[in-house]
């Protein structure tokens, strides 16, 4: 990513709770490390992609628990898109959150339902 950064997250919240607030965990959300696609390093324009963590955070933000497969398809069943925001903390500068994106349920869906490889 850039210098001086700390991290970049990508946080989406699956259940209704929209506080993305630095100080506020979000109750079930999926989130993960943003990486820059290493074989798109040479093209004009850069991707990045993240392989999420879809958990419930317990006991405060002390702990949290993967939510299943029949948790996910429940707790997505009516939705269309979820919100989702970049999150970027760099040493000597405030943490820095995009403005959200609407990240389509069908295809986190997809890839939730995906059959495991035996």
């Amino acid at each position: 990513m850039g210098e001086g950064i700390a991290s970049a997250q990508f946080i989406c919240a699956l259940d209704g709770d929209y506080d993305f607030s630095v100080e506020h965990e979000i109750g079930r959300s999926a989130y993960g490390r943003i990486q820059a696609d290493a074989a798109q390093a040479n093209q004009p324009t850069s991707i990045f992609f993240t392989e999420a963590f879809l958990s419930e955070t317990l006991d405060k933000g002390q702990s949290r628990r993967d939510l299943s497969v029949e948790e996910l398809n429940a707790l997505l069943a009516n939705k269309k898109t979820i919100p989702c925001k970049a999150l970027i903390t760099a040493y000597g500068y405030k943490p820095y959150y995009s403005n959200s994106m609407q990240l389509p349920v069908a295809d986190l869906l997809r890839e939730i339902n995906k059959p495991t490889a035996p």
